[in-house]
């Protein structure tokens, strides 16, 4: 039986085969398409559908791991909010994905949990956290998310939503989340809010473009608020949970020199004596993380 990953993105949906069946797993066959741009719920279904039969090929039975970027009820049944999607609150998307499977003739096996939850249990089992019993994967793109591993276990709350790290309230400034709170993280950080602040002033609306013209006046006046509001996230996660690492997933994090920066700029809001053991490394498996985080659960049963 193939088992097959899946990391839901706001900007590109990455689904690989991977082999489940050794002591440290690894893909096989990988692959990736653009998030629909509407970000709908039947576009959305669709896309995956496409993706999970281009990795299936004659198989009819699969174990399917999928990563979202939201909220998820404590069961993981459910989408409770995708906070920068269309149509997907409260939506049992496991089953939905399931039916639709069972219409193209494959039977799957479906578990879902947040990405960033993925993420960090990929780099537990073979990445940057590996060997690791207290760390974090704070992930960087569209929006800003955090997994949080604790004494060897994924912290997931009562009510299965812990480690929401970006919506952590980090400014009394009366701007909306899309979440439905104010004053968050996600707000001030994310690639989608530097993005459209660069496209107000004629600059191309692509992050990666923005930290190359970082030395810009006003791109600096965008990405200082993006560089502060991560340093905060990181400052109030790390003396919550005092973790040995805290690692930077997601497509900011490759930014050159971005590490350096961010550790540089949350020792200014550490207690002193956290600020000695405060480390933030780049992931080690970047968009591969979530992936087997994803299939973490179908490589326990093994």
């Amino acid at each position: 039986m193939k088992t097959i990953g899946i990391d839901l993105g706001g900007h590109t949906i990455a689904c690989a085969e991977i082999d489940i069946s050794h002591r440290e797993p690894y893909i096989l066959r990988r692959i990736e398409m653009q998030t629909p741009e509407e970000r709908t719920l039947p576009e959305v279904l669709s896309a995956l559908i496409g993706g999970i039969s281009q990795l299936a090929c004659d198989e009819r039975e699969l174990n399917i791991g999928i990563g979202v970027p939201g909220f998820l009820d404590k069961e993981r049944k459910k989408i409770q909010k995708l906070t920068n999607f269309k149509g997907f609150e409260n939506i049992p998307f496991p089953s939905l994905l399931n039916k639709k499977l069972a219409e193209s003739g494959i039977d799957s096996r479906i578990i879902m949990e947040n990405d960033a939850n993925c993420a960090a249990l990929g780099e537990g089992l073979c990445g940057a956290a590996k060997g690791c019993s207290d760390f974090i994967v704070l992930t960087l793109g569209s929006g800003i998310g955090a997994g949080i591993i604790s004494g060897g276990k994924l912290v997931t709350g009562a009510h299965g939503m812990a480690g929401e790290c970006g919506h952590i309230v980090i400014s009394e400034k009366i701007k909306k989340c899309a979440c439905g709170g104010m004053g968050h993280a996600e707000s001030f950080a994310s690639a989608d809010r530097a993005e459209a602040e660069a496209k107000k002033i004629g600059h191309p609306a692509d992050f990666k473009l923005l930290w190359q013209d970082r030395d810009n006046p006003k791109i600096k006046t965008i990405l200082a608020p993006t560089i502060t509001s991560i340093a905060k996230t990181i400052a109030t996660v790390t003396v919550t949970f005092d973790p040995e690492i805290t690692i930077l997933n997601g497509g900011m994090s490759r930014a050159e020199g971005i590490v350096q920066m961010l550790e540089n700029t949350a020792k200014n809001y550490l207690p002193t004596p956290f600020t000695p053991h405060l480390k933030i490394e780049k992931s080690k498996l970047q968009a591969d993380a979530a992936l087997y985080g994803a299939v973490a659960g179908f490589a326990e049963n093994i």
